[in-house]
């Protein structure tokens, strides 16, 4: 089971990063998780109780707009704040166990957050290694230039402005592994502008291998999954990424959005089981 705690104090009045500590004595690695829009840090209670008992700690946190944490919901943003957040969580991770190598592993938007700060995080050159699941590279349903032209727009004239997410339970994962998301008080269904824009421009680099590159994560290890039923992120923008980066990809049939939790015919086991032989593997 998780401890809450105070990750970072924000400049508004009361506001906070929450963070989330799954413990262990003496780990042998260190999991950071980056969670997805829309959800929060405790919906991977079940991945981080897993990768607690195979001897790993796991740190988390509630990203800004998300969870428990302060901000407009769905504002995770602007990106350069966000980056900093993942320093903290880093830098708590490297004081909580010095000894133990840190894996930063992302989820959807927390993909395209991950695959971001690999090129350009100020501590990237902490973690021993990446795991990116589902990255918000490319949308299944793509948006109308028209349309992306008039958020941009939207985003400049009011970056807070949300607009749905469009996110549904039923396309996530197996039913018992997702939980009763629809009726979760954390969980919501926003974007705002100025995330969704920055979200989009960045995984459009990421996509052409422009993204600049202060390698500080050169010759890192990266594990690269999605699962071939996603009907949120595009399977297609992890296959451009896998064209442009060393890693290893792998492609999971069936499964849903939410790879950790699964499809229709399956509940993520073996994804998460996955992640521990892989992270039990690396010569760090």
């Amino acid at each position: 089971m998780y401890q809450k705690f105070q990750l970072k104090k924000a400049q508004e009045p009361d506001g906070a990063i929450i963070g989330y500590h799954w413990p262990r004595e003496n780990p042998s690695h260190t999991v950071c998780i980056v969670h997805g829009i829309g959800e929060y840090a405790g919906r991977y209670d079940r991945v981080a109780t897993r990768m607690n008992e195979a001897g790993f700690a796991v740190l988390s946190m509630d990203l800004r707009g998300h969870g428990k944490s302060f901000g407009k919901r769905g504002h995770c943003a602007p990106r350069q704040e966000v980056r900093a957040d993942l320093d903290e969580l880093i830098a708590c991770a490297r004081k909580r166990y010095p000894q133990a190598p840190v894996i930063l592993y992302g989820h959807s938007m927390g993909g395209n957050l991950v695959l971001d700060y690999r090129k350009g995080g100020a501590l990237n050159f902490v973690p021993a290694a990446f795991i990116v699941s589902a990255p918000w590279v490319e949308l299944v349903r793509a948006i109308p230039a028209p349309l992306y032209a008039a958020v941009k727009l939207l985003s400049r004239i009011d970056p807070h402005f949300a607009i749905p997410s469009g996110v549904s339970a039923s396309d996530l994962g197996h039913r018992n592994s997702v939980g009763d998301y629809e009726k979760d008080p954390l969980v919501h269904k926003k974007i705002t502008a100025l995330c969704a824009v920055e979200g989009f421009d960045i995984g459009a680099k990421l996509a052409k291998g422009a993204l600049p590159d202060n390698g500080g994560a050169a010759g890192k290890p990266m594990l690269l999954m999605h699962g071939t039923g996603d009907k949120v992120c595009s399977i297609n923008g992890s296959k451009k990424i896998a064209a442009v980066e060393d890693c290893e990809y792998v492609e999971w049939p069936g499964l849903y959005h939410e790879i950790h939790n699964g499809g229709a015919d399956s509940t993520g086991d073996e994804v998460i089981e996955k992640m521990i032989r892989w992270i039990g593997e690396l010569s760090v």
